[in-house]
């Protein structure tokens, strides 16, 4: 079952954020074993905080949401226990999300995010993830499964690579952590495709194939 830190308060007085109707299936997916393994996915941002806003008013918080949400499904569809740290437009602070990793006792965990930079460099564009360090040997797997996976479905977008970061939900994470980056809502190419419910429909799809193949090769 999906779970989360808080009841779902979305905000009310909003235009609902266009999703894809077509139902979602794991057909092709990577297999890993039933009930063997827990993911924690971490929707940046929500509530208040819409992370980056970008072209025609694209809100990060509206495409992590949307992408976490249907890879959740995915995972669960595969056998995959899944720990959301939110599931609607709320605010979640940072150390509650750690905290709720943490005590999950997973085996991944990874924060969706979308980038921006100055609404006057839309030629800026690309998807980049990142690992920390000093943490589990594997996070740089993981990341590099991801971005692999997230690259394959996104032509034209500059891979700005499998990078080091001190971010706070992948430093404090006890698992292997990864945070990605699934585009620039200020990029002229990138924003066109995060605001298509389709392409994020693909995302999360992609993101569930690294996650699986990732998963694959911990047994």
């Amino acid at each position: 079952a999906l779970t989360w830190t808080r009841p779902d308060q979305p905000l009310a007085g909003r235009t609902p954020f266009p999703t894809e109707g077509t139902p979602l299936s794991p057909d092709g997916l990577p297999v890993v074993p039933r009930g063997r393994f827990r993911v924690v996915i971490d929707p940046g941002h929500g509530g208040p905080d819409p992370g980056a806003v970008g072209i025609g008013g694209l809100r990060e918080t509206d495409v992590v949401l949307d992408v976490s949400l249907q890879l959740a499904r995915l995972l669960q569809a595969r056998g995959v226990d899944v720990v959301l740290t939110r599931t609607s437009e709320v605010d979640v602070d940072l150390p509650p999300r750690v905290s709720l990793a943490n005590a999950s006792n997973a085996d991944a965990f990874v924060s969706i995010h979308a980038n921006a930079l100055s609404m006057s460099r839309p030629d800026v564009n690309g998807i980049e993830t990142f690992y920390f360090q000093g943490g589990s040997s594997r996070s740089r797997t993981l990341a590099a499964a991801l971005q692999q996976q997230m690259l394959a479905i996104s032509p034209g977008s500059p891979d700005r690579g499998v990078r080091t970061a001190r971010f706070f939900v992948i430093r404090r994470t006890v698992m292997p952590s990864a945070l990605v980056e699934m585009g620039f809502v200020t990029g002229s190419l990138d924003s066109r495709r995060l605001a298509d419910p389709s392409f994020r429909r693909r995302m999360a799809i992609a993101l569930a194939t690294g996650m699986l193949l990732y998963l694959q090769g911990q047994r």
